[in-house]
């Protein structure tokens, strides 16, 4: 996050940006993939099945409009804000998993994604104030006015 937000600002075009983000993480997924896969050829065939929509859903959603997103609100607000939505993924993943997977919520669970939550807008609350504080109060700032003098 650190390095985008400093790329952001050299590199301003937050759509290119994330184009060039995803497409180097496909590059490096591949040689991971082509690593792990060596001798299996039938691991790359590609089926119109759940698999090939679970892919194209995770790219074009979970990735590049997510990346997107992120880098407008890192220009916006910096990069603190965005890595503290992090964590919330996690709640989000434990919530979602007992609801659609019916797994068992344990008390350690619930315990963390409590102090998650309760951590992340301590973070925002603090980040707020922070943003807040660094512009001038509205009695500063003033219009200026272009004087003329009738002659």
């Amino acid at each position: 996050m650190i390095l985008q937000a400093i790329t952001l600002k050299s590199y301003p075009v937050e759509l290119s940006l994330t184009a060039w983000i995803c497409l180097l993480g496909t590059v490096e997924g591949t040689v991971v993939a082509l690593v792990a896969e060596k001798g299996n050829p039938s691991a790359w065939a590609l089926n119109w099945d759940m698999k090939l929509l679970a892919a194209v859903y995770s790219g074009i959603f979970c990735s590049g409009l997510a990346y997107y997103i992120q880098g407008i609100v890192m220009k916006d607000r910096g990069p603190v804000f965005v890595t503290a939505f992090s964590p919330l993924c996690m709640v989000i993943v434990a919530v979602m998993s007992s609801i659609i997977l019916a797994e068992q919520m344990f008390l350690g669970r619930i315990l963390g994604a409590i102090v998650i939550v309760a951590g992340l807008y301590l973070v925002v609350w603090g980040k707020s104030k922070d943003y807040e504080s660094s512009s001038p109060p509205a009695e500063e700032q003033t219009i200026p006015v272009k004087q003329t003098t009738v002659a």
